[in-house]
Order: C-alpha cells, then sequence, then structure tokens
C-alpha cells in the first residue's frame, strides 16, 4: 500500500529548512551542515537517511538538526533473512537539539543532544486465521491478505563529539564528523488493519505472545522498551 504523500512531506520541510536558512545566512552569520547517517542503511526497518544541522536563532552554541529517512523492504541488506514484501515502507524522521561544550563552537566538538524520535513501517501480510476453534482444535483455516503498520515515538538523550576533517596539510576541510552515543524509551504501537469482527473468537496460526526482531506480531499491541543508541554521521559545511 503506497503512501506517496508521506515522502512528499519530507521533500517540502528538508527543503524549507535549507531555503530558510540560505536566505538568513548574510544577516546572522548561520552555519548549515548537510549530513548523511550512513549506518541506518544496515536497519532492520532500513533507511537512507539525510540531515541538516544549522543554528538554532543566533546562539554559536546551540544547534537544531531534522533528520528524514525513507527506506523499501525491497532493499534491506539482510536479504533473504527476512520475509519483507514489496510492499513493505520504512519511514524515519528525527528532530535534534544540540548544546557544545564551547561557547563559540561553530558546531564542533563535544556535544549533549537531545532527540525526539518517530518511525512508522508499512507492509502488507498475509496470515492463516482458525475458524469455529472454540471447542477444540479448529475445524479449517482461512488465508486473510491485509495491511499493517507499526509506528515508534520516542526520546533520547546523547553525548557526542563533531569535528571536521583534516587534510594532508593538517588543515580543516568543510568535510564533518559526527559520532553519538545515547539512551532512551521508545514507544512502539502495532496496527493489524483488519475489521475486528473477522478474527473475533477465532485464532491466528502462530503463537500471540511472540515478536521477532522487526515483525508484526499476530495482534494489536502498544508496549514501552527502553533504547540504546550509537551512531556516525558524515557531513559537508556548506557555508
Amino acid at each position: 500500500m503506497k503512501r506517496n504523500y508521506i515522502p512528499s512531506v519530507f521533500i517540502a520541510l528538508f527543503m524549507t529548512i535549507i531555503t530558510g536558512s540560505y536566505a538568513q545566512d548574510s544577516l546572522t552569520n548561520r552555519h548549515l551542515i548537510l549530513k548523511i547517517a550512513p549506518l541506518t542503511m544496515f536497519d532492520i526497518d532500513n533507511t537512507f537517511q539525510f540531515a541538516a544541522e544549522h543554528n538554532l536563532g543566533k546562539s554559536k552554541r546551540w544547534s537544531l538538526s531534522e533528520e528524514l529517512g525513507y527506506g523499501a523492504g525491497v532493499a534491506n541488506l539482510w536479504g533473504e533473512s527476512n520475509d519483507f514484501g514489496p510492499a513493505r515502507e520504512h519511514y524515519r524522521v528525527k528532530v535534534e537539539a544540540r548544546r557544545y561544550d564551547k561557547k563559540a563552537s561553530n558546531m564542533t566538538g563535544g556535544y549533549l543532544g537531545y532527540e525526539l524520535f518517530y518511525k512508522q513501517v508499512n507492509d502488507e501480510l498475509s496470515r492463516n486465521v482458525g475458524r469455529e476453534c472454540e471447542s477444540g482444535p479448529c475445524a479449517y483455516f482461512e488465508s486473510l491478505d491485509y495491511p499493517v503498520s507499526k509506528y515508534v515515538v520516542g526520546a533520547t538523550i546523547k553525548v557526542g563529539y563533531q569535528a571536521r576533517l583534516k587534510n594532508e596539510d593538517k588543515k580543516k576541510t568543510k568535510f564533518v564528523f559526527d559520532f553519538y552515543v545515547g539512551l532512551g524509551v521508545r514507544r512502539i504501537m502495532i496496527d493489524h488493519k483488519i475489521d475486528a469482527a473477522k478474527t473475533q473468537n477465532n485464532s491466528w496460526f502462530g503463537n500471540d505472545g511472540f515478536l521477532s526482531f522487526g515483525s508484526f506480531g499476530y495482534a494489536d499491541r502498544a508496549y514501552n522498551i527502553p533504547h540504546g543508541s550509537l551512531g556516525i554521521r558524515f557531513g559537508y559545511l556548506v557555508f
């Protein structure tokens, strides 16, 4: 099930951020760094991730970063070790406020980051549902095809270090390396988009209490989990 309006919103927001930063550069001496996050391509919910970091207002110590990503199950690098179908899509959004250690950091050096996180995974499943199971073994099983989504929201506190890379003459270039670790919490909500009447008083052919890594399980559910993060980003200082 395609949802083309979601990438369009992401692109419009990303271009607005960049355009606004350019417009104010000559007035406030702002900085803009464009980044990619390569490790997200190896995630079980893989995305190709872009980020833009810029000064927060006129501050030289605080910055704001917006990160947007999209991925498809067919491009997952785990290959045949998963059962992702061609309809599987992943969307990831992060907004992070950073406070650098140095007062005039120009977005380099050690920092403390506060991140808000959103992820959405859409897929289409084909499952067997047992019928007439009230008095013992199910009389028969029926195959159902239906859409399902997983929504994840969370917050993370991160510590990291960002530096401009140097060339062979030991002079700083415009290329940037960003490394961080963090701890936080995630709220996961799984929505099997199927009429409850179709499965009421019947049984899924599977273990309803089991949720394998990267999957949707066999029932709607919502739960919290602790979250640890470690990541790197490569970037380019536009101005």
